[in-house]
């Protein structure tokens, strides 16, 4: 069976996904910062590896990739991410450089050194896909407009996933003629601890739809920005 390697799975879409994958058959490596803590990832059932990697250590992040050896890994899910301040912190004319410069380490930087890792291993795949979960709030086109949108709003979340898509439209440009398939996906306003759980979906439902985007995923998907419904996002 396939191999997923799921980053920020000890709640919300990251342990859905474990849980899907598991359920599917798929052999998953689930990683989070503290998996003694991790009480619902602990407690899946089927074939689940759970690891601690924390994305902002590059040592946890280079052991589990030494670790691994040459085990194959058909699909990297970076998934884990914060939303950072949602008080005036987080808006033009009171941002929080600390908090910014943080939330930018984990939602930017991190999943590409994650992904540079790990790519040896997503090379000797069958599958060959990464997936970057991501959000259309990044979307530098749509930002107002769309009928929701209202001025001010979260600056530094919002910056977080615009640079994650320049980095993984990058890496989908350089990685493309390897045969590897570079997808970001918006999960949609979905109950978690980044979204909020005023938001109206939920995991279940975003992740069952995600991935049938991944399954359906082709090289000629690669570099584009979607809609947990397959509907293209512009950058």
């Amino acid at each position: 069976m396939p191999t997923v390697l799921i980053t920020g799975a000890s709640r919300g879409l990251g342990c859905e996904f474990a849980r899907q994958y598991a359920a599917d058959g798929w052999k998953v490596i689930a990683t989070c910062r503290s998996p003694g803590g991790a009480g619902a990832l602990q407690g899946l059932s089927g074939d689940v590896d759970v690891r601690q990697m924390d994305i902002t250590e590059a040592p946890q992040i280079d052991a589990l990739a030494r670790d691994l050896g040459t085990r194959p890994v058909d699909l990297l899910i970076n998934n884990a991410a914060i939303h950072g301040p949602r008080d005036a912190g987080a808006s033009f004319g009171a941002l929080d450089v600390a908090a910014w410069m943080e939330v930018m380490r984990v939602n930017a930087l991190a999943p590409l050194k994650v992904t540079e890792a790990f790519l040896p291993h997503v090379r000797a795949g069958g599958q060959r896909k990464i997936v970057f979960i991501s959000s259309r709030a990044g979307s530098i086109a749509e930002r107002g407009a769309l009928p929701h949108h209202r001025p001010g709003g979260p600056y530094v979340y919002r910056s977080s996933k615009a640079a994650l898509n320049a980095g993984a439209k990058a890496l989908a440009f350089d990685l493309g003629p390897q045969g590897i398939s570079v997808v970001v996906l918006h999960p949609g306003w979905v109950k978690t601890e980044t979204g909020g759980w005023d938001a109206p979906g939920d995991a279940a439902s975003s992740v069952t739809a995600m991935r049938k985007v991944i399954d359906a995923a082709t090289p000629t998907d690669n570099g584009h920005f979607r809609n947990f419904d397959g509907a293209e996002i512009p950058w």
